[in-house]
């Protein structure tokens, strides 16, 4: 299965537009090919993350020089502290259960709107990230960033999306300006009461049956856009930060107790296995202490509060320097 995107069916009209997208300054921002249809998607219910952060793209003002990829984990960082440490302009793209085919075509719809663009990357992982999954609704109906995948993937995943129960946004989202999370069901739980001990129990409950499971490489496609997003970057001039993110120390100890430390390691090792046909920094901090992080600033066993994420993104760059400049 190929991992390329195309434009199909654009004739004559992506021709003028990539004469047009040659000609465009880098102040400025190029229409991309399906921009007036893909912005119907932002009308329609359910909305997803996926649109909502599309709009937010193509709002700003100029491209942006560093983006942050992840899932609902990654949500916290703010751009507006990644550019007081880094002095670029920075955009959150994290989105719910975030994937590879995700990233890949966010990827190649920020570099179709500024081609010359280096934009710099901080991607958050976490065990799961890079394994086969079915693609999230928001992918599959946001024209703006599935124009980049196989036509036949979409559809098929089109036709056998059943359950999209839980996925759109709920009415407490809301995100600032660059795409970081403001307000969501995390912090409405705070405010009716819940306290973090009584959320991370919950969390554990559900959640350490799970640690145990079977590897999740043992299918190739996300580990396809995976890498295939890594040499896009590299082809751009770009050495992506991959982080390991953290989780509660309560909860790692009871994931490592169920047996989940090999699922660690397996993703430790596809990483190191990438060495020397990709250039990428990956930092790992999995336990608060590689970033001096606090056992209260999480939401549960997994999701970080804005606290943690500042120490996470200032201890990145202090190890990572040469990859924000």
């Amino acid at each position: 299965m190929g991992c390329g995107g195309s434009r199909r069916g654009l004739g004559a009209a992506t021709a003028v537009v990539a004469l047009a997208v040659a000609a465009f300054s880098l102040a400025g921002w190029a229409a991309p090919p399906q921009a007036a249809a893909a912005h119907f998607a932002s009308k329609v219910s359910p909305q997803y993350d996926r649109t909502a952060k599309c709009d937010l793209v193509d709002r700003l003002p100029r491209p942006p020089a560093l983006v942050i990829f992840g899932g609902s984990r990654a949500q916290r960082f703010e751009p507006s502290v990644a550019e007081r440490l880094t002095g670029l302009e920075a955009f959150n793209f994290a989105v719910q259960n975030s994937r590879p085919e995700d990233v890949y075509a966010m990827t190649r719809y920020l570099f179709w709107r500024a081609p010359k663009m280096r934009v710099r990357c901080f991607w958050a992982l976490q065990a799961t990230t890079i394994s086969d999954s079915p693609l999230h609704p928001g992918l599959l109906v946001e024209r703006r960033l599935n124009q980049f995948l196989p036509k036949r993937l979409v559809t098929r995943q089109r036709v056998s999306l059943k359950d999209t129960a839980g996925r759109q946004l709920s009415a407490d989202t809301r995100f600032s300006a660059r795409g970081s999370i403001v307000r969501n069901k995390y912090d409405a739980r705070v405010e009716r009461g819940v306290t973090l001990e009584r959320a991370l129990a919950r969390y554990l409950a559900s959640m350490v049956p799970r640690a145990a499971s079977p590897s999740p490489y043992t299918r190739t496609r996300a580990r396809a856009y995976f890498e295939r997003t890594l040499e896009l970057f590299n082809r751009h001039d770009v050495e992506p930060v991959l982080v390991i993110m953290p989780y509660h120390p309560t909860a790692l100890a009871a994931f490592r107790a169920a047996g989940w430390g090999a699922k660690e390691a397996e993703l430790k090792s596809y990483l190191e296995s990438l060495r020397g046909r990709y250039r990428f920094r990956l930092l790992d901090y999995t336990d608060i202490r590689s970033f001096h992080g606090l056992e209260e600033a999480f939401y549960d066993g997994a999701h970080v509060t804005a606290a943690n994420a500042r120490r996470i993104l200032a201890r990145a760059v202090a190890d990572a320097p040469d990859a924000f400049r």
